[in-house]
């Protein structure tokens, strides 16, 4: 989630590589999956012989950086039939460290909503590993430990920081619902309990938007800053208000008032394709260059206009996504690692959410080119090592994950963020 990088070039200077390979001219597009597969392998030994639970006494607990995230790539690894009978036991192992660590921070409310950074996405990933293994009372007792976090949203600030976002506020909270609502059940949690959280994050963008004379209808901050991006801004929020119960009544006033939040932001999307960091970087021209990652910028806020078409079928949301695309083709082999959140794994599943929102082999073929650059010798010698190389969303864990979707695009998802399956 943080910001690095800049310009392009190669050597060891700029925020991305220059993509070196010619871009998608038509004919079919050949994927080799055992050289997929073998990746894949790689990686997980990898991670493994590195992160062996009790190995590291800092390592953290939670998915975005913690031993959860790994667990999770392990749940993956399973569903997918990949890495043998033993991926739910990794799985097994790594959350159960994860929730080791968790019981330290039971006691601060804030933690028990904090889904990709705190103790509700620990719990969520534990109960959908232990819904695999048949383990029920476990199962039941995460959920619980997860479902401790509805009373805590309810408040509209129980975060100095920042109430709303994907990391550790409603909007991360909600995600989970939604992945566990996919995973387990749908019928976990009933929609009155949904529409009152996203009632009050409807309210809360209301009063910070009123409050700060913001051109933006429901807005935001998190630690004093108006993002927009997915990691901690006002995209992520709204997407995951479109993916709620009340989305299905058109007429409703919470929907257009997340509507016209949409088109605000869609407003800001510049000739390139892509976002300001802030509200503020737009508003005041305070920073020169924006990023195109997926925590800032492009490839993250595509999700939410993929999710826009899907429920308002206006094409200019669509317009914006291939805008985006366009973008990371050319500007997202991102130097800063080959993870989810500011990595060239990130920026491949920008073209994988293309590829099934419109079948265009382009986007397959795109997809292809940014998985083999991970073994290119210019991003091998140049990029840099994140500093939680084996994470989920830093580092090989979350490249595993694009990977296991590239083998399978039709059914590809960024993690906690699907924009095609019906949550509710």
């Amino acid at each position: 989630m943080s910001s690095g990088g800049g310009g392009g070039g190669g050597g060891a200077g700029g925020r991305f590589f220059q993509n070196p390979f010619q871009d998608y001219v038509g004919g079919p597009v050949v994927k080799n999956d055992d050289h997929i597969r073998g990746l894949i392998q790689s990686y997980v030994n990898l991670i493994v012989d590195n992160t062996k639970p009790g190995r590291n006494s800092d390592h953290r607990g939670d998915l975005y950086v913690g031993d959860a995230g790994i667990a999770y790539m392990f749940l993956r690894l399973h569903e997918s039939g990949l890495f043998g009978a033993d991926a739910l036991q990794y799985a097994k192992q790594y959350v159960a460290n994860a929730k080791s660590k968790a019981v330290r921070y039971a006691a601060r409310a804030e933690e028990r909503c904090s889904y990709l950074c705190g103790n509700a996405g620990i719990y969520a990933v534990s109960a959908a590993i232990c819904h695999k293994m048949g383990q029920r009372q476990e199962m039941d007792e995460d959920l619980r430990n997860f479902a401790s976090g509805i009373t805590v949203c309810k408040k509209i600030d129980f975060n100095k920081n920042g109430s709303d976002e994907l990391l550790f506020g409603r909007a991360g909270y909600l995600s989970g619902i939604y992945w566990l609502h996919q995973t387990i059940d749908k019928k976990l949690f009933a929609h009155d309990t949904l529409n009152t959280i996203c009632g009050v994050i409807i309210e809360s963008g209301k009063r910070y938007s009123a409050a700060h004379r913001s051109p933006i209808p429901l807005m935001y901050h998190c630690w004093g800053d108006e993002y927009l991006g997915a990691a901690h801004g006002v995209s992520s929020i709204m997407h995951m208000l479109l993916e709620s119960p009340f989305q299905a009544n058109p007429n409703c006033t919470e929907l257009a008032a997340v509507r016209a939040t949409i088109n605000s932001l869609l407003s800001l999307q510049d000739a390139e394709g892509n976002f300001p960091v802030t509200l503020q970087d737009y508003l005041q021209r305070t920073r020169d260059e924006t990023l195109v990652h997926w925590c800032h910028g492009a490839p993250g806020i595509v999700y939410l206009m993929a999710k826009a078409y899907i429920v308002f079928k206006d094409p200019k949301y669509l317009q914006s996504c291939v805008r985006c695309a366009d973008l990371v083709w050319r500007k997202g082999l991102l130097r800063k690692g080959p993870g989810i959140c500011h990595g060239v794994a990130g920026s491949g599943y920008v073209f994988l959410l293309l590829y099934r929102l419109t079948a265009d082999p382009k986007y397959l073929y795109r997809a292809i080119k940014f998985m083999e650059y991970l073994t290119h010798e210019e991003f091998i010698r140049y990029a840099r090592n994140p500093d939680r190389p084996f994470s989920l969303y830093e580092g090989y864990a979350g490249t595993v994950c694009f990977l296991l979707d590239l083998l399978r695009p039709e059914r590809a998802s960024f993690p906690f963020m699907d924009v095609f399956d019906t949550k509710c």
